[in-house]
């Protein structure tokens, strides 16, 4: 990732790791002005996220992210903060970074608090290595997915898998709660609209990529079942509408 690619095709644009946003990916396909917005933005909702997510899980002492997804999600921050490199310039570099920061927050608090998640006895006891463990699995497995050539340049493939697993382990967290306490809508339309975002970004740049297109739309779908049992678990708690969850 140390070398500058200069594009014939596209005078007076090169892919240049040391740029602060480059405005054409290292296959010298031009990241246009809307796709950057839409990634740029949609990766700044999850960034918020992540601080209610934070503040939440000291407020309500639970972890509303399931620790499935909450190992998952850190594995491959790590791989794509450190490991691996966006082409986009160091502005997505350090966005990666920054969510890789938060979630040592969030994953302090999971390996805490996530064992609230768990009901068999034996598992719960030994929650804390058990999710060491996964997060390493995890880890590997979005390494060598990158190293073995798999990935996009963004590392766009591997992180709609692990936002399959958030969307799907999110949505039964939900689902088997007796209540919303500890849940936050707010964290739900920002993960939301920012994976949403970001799935345009992707149709937009990766015509030809269905596989990532169809990932994208899956966890669209899971998303918007999640908000909409949010508001229908809501609405017969009798939870008011200024109640802040």
């Amino acid at each position: 990732m140390s070398d500058v690619i200069l594009c014939p095709d596209h005078p007076g644009l090169a892919n240049d790791p040391s740029h602060w946003l480059n405005l054409i990916d290292r296959n010298c396909v031009p990241y246009t002005y809307p796709e950057l917005f839409l990634f740029g933005g949609g990766c700044l909702m999850w960034v918020v996220a992540y601080a209610i997510l934070i503040h939440d899980s000291f407020r309500y002492k639970y972890m509303e992210m399931a620790a499935v997804a909450g190992c998952s999600n850190i594995a491959w921050e790590f791989i794509w903060s450190w490991a691996f490199r966006t082409d986009m310039g160091l502005f997505l570099v350090w966005t990666y970074r920054a969510w890789f920061f938060l979630d040592i927050f969030i994953f302090w608090q999971l390996l805490k608090l996530g064992n609230k998640q768990v009901t068999q006895p034996a598992f719960r006891r030994h929650f804390k290595p058990a999710a060491i463990l996964i997060t390493l699995a995890f880890a590997l497995l979005y390494y060598f997915y990158a190293k073995q050539g798999m990935d996009t340049l963004i590392g766009a493939n591997s992180a709609y898998l692990c936002q399959l697993v958030i969307s799907s382990t999110c949505l039964l967290l939900l689902l088997g709660s007796p209540s919303l306490r500890g849940f936050s809508l707010s964290i739900a339309w920002l993960r939301s609209l920012g994976t949403g975002m970001n799935t345009v970004m992707m149709i937009l740049h990766y015509r030809g990529n269905h596989f990532l297109h169809l990932m994208g739309i899956l966890s669209a779908v899971m998303d918007a079942v999640y908000i909409f049992n949010f508001y229908r678990m809501r609405a017969s708690a009798n939870v008011p509408a200024t109640q802040s969850t």
